[in-house]
């Protein structure tokens, strides 16, 4: 019986890939010292994500997200892929609405991609590296705490604290 070598490396050469796009996907660390240089450097101010990019190249990309709020209060900024005709704007509309799929329930319709950045107090930085296939993505933020120091609020995705950004 004669063997094709061709077929016999396709498993192997896929299950490789497969580990190495899986290792390389999201990773997390302190901003300290860890040698990454960031594609974008994006930070919070005013419930509002500020150097967020509107166009990326497809591939592995680094950010550093920084909580530079004036006041305590955690900010988180979640990666999510946006379906065709989906904007930012429906991101707010969501955290808005009421209902079982409203507030911060809206975050599970939105498909995550790779890890979140944070949840990071006011004054602390989180570097994270993604994998971003051509698409159509936004960074969006469902903690609760409020200004004023309580955690009941809506999320600040509801207040606008979404971003929205191109991969080609």
């Amino acid at each position: 019986m004669v063997r094709s070598l061709r077929g016999a490396w396709r498993f192997p050469i896929l299950v490789a890939v497969g580990v190495l796009v899986a290792s390389s996907c999201s990773s997390s660390s302190s901003s300290g010292g860890s040698g990454i240089t960031p594609a974008a450097t994006i930070f919070v101010q005013n419930f509002r994500y500020n150097g967020v990019p509107t166009t990326l190249s497809s591939g592995i990309v680094s950010f550093l997200f920084q909580n530079k709020e004036s006041f305590p209060i955690t900010h988180e900024m979640i990666p999510i892929a946006l379906p065709t005709g989906k904007t930012a704007q429906d991101v707010t509309a969501a955290a808005q609405a009421s209902g079982p799929t409203g507030g911060t329930n809206s975050e599970d319709l939105w498909l995550h991609i790779g890890g979140d950045f944070g949840p990071a107090d006011t004054g602390a930085s989180v570097v994270e590296t993604l994998y971003l296939p051509p698409g159509n993505y936004a960074f969006a933020c469902w903690q609760t705490g409020t200004q004023s120091g309580g955690e009941n609020g809506p999320p600040h995705a509801a207040k606008g604290m979404v971003a929205q950004f191109t991969v080609t």
